[in-house]
This record gives C-alpha cells, structure tokens and sequence, in this order.
C-alpha cells in the first residue's frame, strides 16, 4: 500500500471538512450546533474524566452524523479502511539489548586501568503505532541506575511489555476501553479511565517507567 505524506493527508482532511461544511450550510443549518456540541462534551469527558459527558457527547455526534451523509460516507470508508487493517495486521515485537557505549581510551604506559564503570547505555523509548498488537522484551538490557521510560501511544491493539525480574516497576496506562494485566495484579476493565501500578522497591535504584495511551486496547506486563 502506498504511503501518504503528511501533505497529502492534510488536503484529503481539509477536503472533506470542506463539503461536510458545504453541505451543513445548504441543506443542515441546524444539524452544525449539534455536532459542535458534541464535540465539546466529548473534549471535556477527556479532560473531566466524567462518563455522562462522554455518552452525552457520543449520542450527539450520532444523531448529527445520521442526518450528514457525507459524515456517512467519510465514516463508513474510515471503518472499512480501520477493518483491513486490523484484520491483516502484523505484531510488533521489539528485543532491547543492551549496547556498547562509544567510549574513547588512551594508552597508558603506566598506572592501573580500572574497568569501566558504565559499560552500557540506555536510551529512553518512544512508540507510537495506529492498528496492531506489540511485544517489548527487556530482560536482555541492562538498565541504569535512576529512572529508565518506554513511551507507547497505541490506538488499536494490544500492548505486551515484559520486564526483569530485579527492576522497581511503574505503570501509568490511560485508554478509552481496555483491560490492564500487570503482574500479579487482578486484570482491570477501564473505560476512559487512568491507571497507576508500582510494583518493587520504593526505593530501588533501578526504575522501569511505563507509559502506555491507547483508544481501544489491553496492555499486559509480565516479568520474564
């Protein structure tokens, strides 16, 4: 499938505002206030983190987009598109292994070499991904002292994260609809809600942080 550039997904978004604008101006004055309306309550569900507002705001925008059919047709399309994706999707699975850090020795003719201190390096990871099931295994870096961060904003799929056993382990998971799996945790089921787990050390001198944000989608830490 060809890729689209950012140029081009931002005519095709502006391309359809533009005739769903055209056609509540010519055929649904009123139908414009209700899907504004919408939109806000479902703005301030996020930032409130209250359900009614969020359902309020979900039943507006159904009855405005019932009586848009462009809405209709941009909607359909986007769910057939969000489908085959889905369906031919393609799990992730990313091994950290510890690396070498770039380190620049001199000869010494006399003295005593002492070995190094930190012979390996962490850098900090950042994901992001719209469709598609993930698998992150740790257990074969080495982890610095102080607070070491995966980032991963998922939309759909399943997010699996597995850690070393001596690791202090901070989750913060935030989902429209989803189920979290941590450890030795109970599974929880969250709609638009936000989770903290810790698990370990309070404080140890190793920390794992975990940040994980998804639409629809589980997130699962194990110890391996």
């Amino acid at each position: 499938m060809p890729k689209i550039t950012s140029d081009q997904l931002a005519i095709i978004a502006m391309s359809m505002a533009l005739v769903v604008l055209i056609e509540l101006t010519l055929f649904n004055n009123g139908t414009v206030f209700i899907l504004i309306l919408g939109a806000l309550f479902l703005f301030f569900s996020f930032k409130k983190k209250k359900r009614y507002l969020l359902w309020t705001g979900l039943v507006l925008l159904f009855f405005a987009i019932i009586n848009i059919w462009t809405l209709r047709l941009l909607i359909i399309g986007v769910l057939i598109f969000i489908l085959y994706q889905y369906l031919t999707k393609k799990e992730q699975v990313m091994e950290i292994k510890s690396q070498l850090a770039n380190t620049s020795n001199q000869n010494i003719l006399i003295g005593t070499t002492g070995a190094p201190t930190e012979s390996y390096h962490w850098k900090d990871i950042h994901i992001q991904r719209f469709i598609g099931d993930i698998t992150i295994d740790t257990t074969e870096t080495i982890l610095p002292n102080g607070k070491s961060i995966i980032v991963i904003h998922q939309s759909l799929g399943k997010v699996r994260i597995i850690v070393p056993y001596e690791v202090t382990i901070q989750l913060h998971y935030s989902t429209l609809y989803g189920e979290a799996a941590c450890l030795h945790y109970a599974p929880k089921q969250c709609i638009n809600e936000q989770l903290h787990f810790e698990d370990g050390e309070m404080d140890a001198k190793r920390v794992l942080v975990l940040y994980v944000t998804s639409w629809i989608g589980d997130v699962e830490v194990q110890r391996g």
